[in-house]
Order: C-alpha cells, then sequence, then structure tokens
C-alpha cells in the first residue's frame, strides 16, 4: 500500500509540473485586427505588460509563412497584404514563449483580391521591421468633408479602421477573458487532485494509528 501511495504521489507532483508548465505556455497572448489592407496589433503576457521585440510571423491557411516583423517598444505590430485569405498571426518571444491568433477571409477589405494559394501574397509592410501599429485616420481623412469628395476606397478605410476602433478593444477583452479562464480550469484541476491525494494520506496515516 506505502508503494502505492509513493507512486500516486509521484504522479502527483509530474501532473502538477505539467500543470505548470501548461499555464506558464499560455502566459503570452497576441490579438490582431483588420484594418483593410493591414494587420494591425499587439503581443502581451498575462496582467498586460507588453512583449517587446517579439518575432511575428503570418502564416497563410496552407501554414506557409508569407510576411514577418518585429514587435515596437509598444509590443505593438503591423502587417500589410496583399491578397484576401485566413491568415494566422503567430508570436514568439524566443523563451519558449507562443501564441496565435487567427484572422478570416471576410475581416479584410472587399478591394483585396482573394489569394488561391499562399504564393500569390506579397509582404506590402514598409521597409521599417517595426511599422507604427493602432493607427488611426490621418486628420486630413477625419476632416469633415463631404462623402462625395471620398473614393469607394477611402470610405472604405474610414469605415474599417472606425470599426476595428470600437471592436478591437471588445475582442481584446474577450481574449482575456478567455485566458483567464483557462488558467482557473488548470489550477483547479490541479488543486482538486492535490486534495486527493491528501485525503487518501489521511486515510493511510488512520490505519497505521489504529493498527
Amino acid at each position: 500500500m506505502t508503494s502505492r501511495l509513493r507512486s500516486f504521489g509521484f504522479f502527483i507532483l509530474l501532473f502538477c509540473a505539467f500543470g505548470v508548465s501548461a499555464a506558464q505556455a499560455h502566459n503570452l497572448n497576441v490579438f490582431a485586427i483588420s484594418t483593410g489592407d493591414t494587420i494591425e496589433g499587439y503581443v502581451y503576457f498575462t496582467g498586460g505588460t507588453r512583449a517587446r521585440a517579439a518575432e511575428i510571423e503570418l502564416h497563410a491557411d496552407d501554414g506557409a509563412v508569407v510576411a514577418a516583423a518585429r514587435t515596437d517598444q509598444n509590443g505593438a505590430f503591423a502587417i500589410r497584404v496583399s491578397h484576401r485569405m485566413p491568415y494566422v498571426v503567430q508570436a514568439n518571444t524566443g523563451d519558449g514563449h507562443i501564441a496565435t491568433f487567427t484572422l478570416t477571409e471576410d475581416e479584410f477589405s472587399e478591394n483585396l483580391p482573394p489569394a488561391k494559394n499562399a504564393s500569390d501574397i506579397t509582404d506590402n509592410t514598409p521597409d521599417a521591421a517595426v511599422a507604427p501599429t493602432m493607427t488611426t485616420p490621418s486628420s486630413s481623412a477625419t476632416a469633415p468633408i463631404g462623402l462625395k469628395a471620398l473614393t469607394r476606397d477611402e470610405l472604405t478605410s474610414l469605415i474599417n479602421h472606425a470599426v476595428a476602433r470600437q471592436i478591437g478593444p471588445l475582442r481584446e477583452e474577450v481574449n482575456a477573458y478567455r485566458n483567464d479562464v483557462r488558467m482557473s480550469d488548470i489550477m483547479g484541476g490541479i488543486g482538486v487532485i492535490i486534495g486527493i491525494f491528501g485525503i487518501l494520506a489521511w486515510v493511510r496515516a488512520r490505519k497505521q494509528t489504529s493498527v
């Protein structure tokens, strides 16, 4: 019985170590949103701290890497794309923390042509490795001008930026909530198993005392 109890305790320790590792793996988060033809976002750790100089890879739906960037001092990034298709943004801090965020095809401007495969996509991000992110339309774009003076592309860009500013914070809150729930589930499961082990140890001790 003692050997079985020790084996079970060893199993519990391994499970706890695995649970902590899993929790650490989810410490990194990436948030992204399309503003038409540009993917903007930022990388942050649970708790809100931004991840600086994190590597960003943009993957096509077949897994091919079609663009790359690096976050700035605020943990922000921006990647301009040439075609519409589902994309996966992957963030990597280089120390084992990796996070992904998926964008669907219908989140991009209709002015962009659909991509048949990853080879159609070109990286149109400006030459700087870190592009400004979460930008707002310029003062000239937001000036009170008549709608008739705007082209279809300009109007679409204004609408995309306005929607991104409104929807972005909401999606960020939902993403943060999911991460918090995942962490709570992990820690709750570990607590339950440790509690069971404690009860078994207590029962074993009572039997030895009675003998």
